[in-house]
C-alpha cells in the first residue's frame, strides 16, 4: 500500500514504515534520474543484493542534493531503529564506533531514502572482522586508457588463477575499473591476502610490463597509462563498491557482475549497466556473483 501526502510517500516494507520525502528530487539532472528511481531500483534488486551485505559492515556514500552537490561518506551509525549495527575500533583515531549491518530491504532503502546512493562493503564479516573472506584485485585506469585494456589485464589474471586451480569473479567497479574477487576461508590475516594479492599482481606486472603495473604514485592508483592494481585493497575496514550498488557518476551506472565469458567478447564499458537495464539483466542471467558467497577457497601457500 502506498499513500501520497504532499511530497511525501510512504512505503510498507518488511512490517516497516518507510516515509520517502521529496520522492522526485532530481538526483541525476543531465539523465532526470529522482530520488524515487533510486529507491525503485534498489527495491527491484534487494532480495538479489542483500546475501551480500549479510553480517559485514557497510559504508554509505550521501549524496543528499544529488549526484552533482556535496557529498559525505559515514559508517558510524548510532541510535538506528532499522538497521543492526556492530562495535568497531577504529585504531586511528582510538575510539568505537557503530558500524552498519543492513539485514533487511526497510534498512537498505531506509538508508538510500536519505540520500545513500552508494553502498561499500568490507572483504570481512563481523564478528571475525580480522580475517577476509574476499581477496579483491582492484584494476583501474585514468581517463586516456580504454577500457578494453582493463578486460585484457582481467583475462591474464584469471588465466594464472586457474593454474592454480583458484575460480575468480570479476565485476565492473561502476566506476572506470574492475573488481576482481577470489572467495577464501576466513583464515588468513589481511597482511597475508594483501601480500598475495601483492604478488600475483607483480607476477603479472613482470610478465605483461606494457599492460600492468602495481606501481603506486604520490598515493595515487591510476596515474600511470598502465591498468594498475591496487593490492592495498585489501586491508581492514577498506571499502570496495558492493555488487549490484549504484555509483553517483553520469548514467548511473552499477557495479555489476560479469561472466568471464564476457570479459572476453568485451564491447562494453562500465556504463553499459544503469539502474534502467540491470534489474532486467538479473532477471534473464541471474545472480552471476552467487558463487563469491559459497564457493570459499584455500590460497596457495
Amino acid at each position: 500500500m502506498v499513500k501520497h501526502k504532499e511530497e511525501h510517500i510512504t512505503w510498507h516494507i518488511d512490517g516497516d514504515e518507510l516515509l520517502i520525502s521529496h520522492p522526485q528530487k532530481l538526483y541525476w539532472p543531465k539523465e532526470g534520474y529522482t530520488k524515487i528511481d533510486v529507491l525503485n531500483y534498489y527495491r527491484t534488486i534487494s532480495t538479489t543484493i542483500l546475501p551480500y551485505f549479510k553480517d559485514r559492515p557497510v559504508t554509505l556514500h550521501y549524496f543528499p542534493r544529488g549526484i552533482e552537490g556535496f557529498s559525505f561518506y559515514k559508517r558510524n551509525f548510532e541510535n538506528e531503529s532499522l538497521i543492526r549495527t556492530a562495535s568497531y575500533k577504529e585504531v586511528s583515531q582510538d575510539k568505537t564506533i557503530q558500524v552498519p549491518l543492513i539485514d533487511s530491504s526497510s534498512g537498505l532503502l531506509w538508508l538510500a531514502s536519505r540520500g545513500g546512493i552508494e553502498f561499500h562493503l568490507w572483504s570481512s564479516k563481523m564478528p571475525n572482522s580480522t580475517y577476509p573472506d574476499i581477496a579483491i584485485f582492484d584494476f583501474d585506469i585514468n581517463e586516456n586508457v580504454n577500457f578494453k585494456n582493463v578486460l585484457q589485464a582481467a583475462m591474464y589474471l584469471n588465466k594464472l588463477l586457474n593454474t592454480m586451480n583458484l575460480k575468480s569473479y570479476p565485476k565492473t567497479s561502476g566506476g572506470t575499473g574492475l573488481h576482481v574477487y577470489v572467495p577464501i576461508v576466513s583464515e588468513y590475516s589481511f597482511k597475508f591476502v594483501r601480500e598475495w594479492v601483492k604478488k600475483i599482481s607483480d607476477i603479472l606486472a613482470d610478465k605483461y610490463p606494457a599492460l600492468i603495473t602495481t606501481q603506486r604514485e604520490s598515493g595515487k592508483t591510476h596515474k600511470s597509462n598502465k591498468v594498475t592494481i591496487d593490492y592495498l585493497q585489501n586491508v581492514i575496514s577498506r571499502n570496495t563498491a558492493a555488487p549490484y550498488t549504484v555509483r553517483a557518476y553520469s548514467s548511473a551506472p552499477i557495479s555489476t557482475p560479469l561472466s568471464w565469458d564476457e570479459v572476453k567478447k568485451g564491447g562494453f564499458t562500465p556504463k553499459s549497466f544503469t539502474i534502467k537495464n540491470v534489474p532486467d539483466r538479473v532477471a534473464k542471467l541471474g545472480d552471476l556473483f552467487s558463487d563469491v558467497l559459497t564457493n570459499k577457497q584455500q590460497l596457495p601457500l
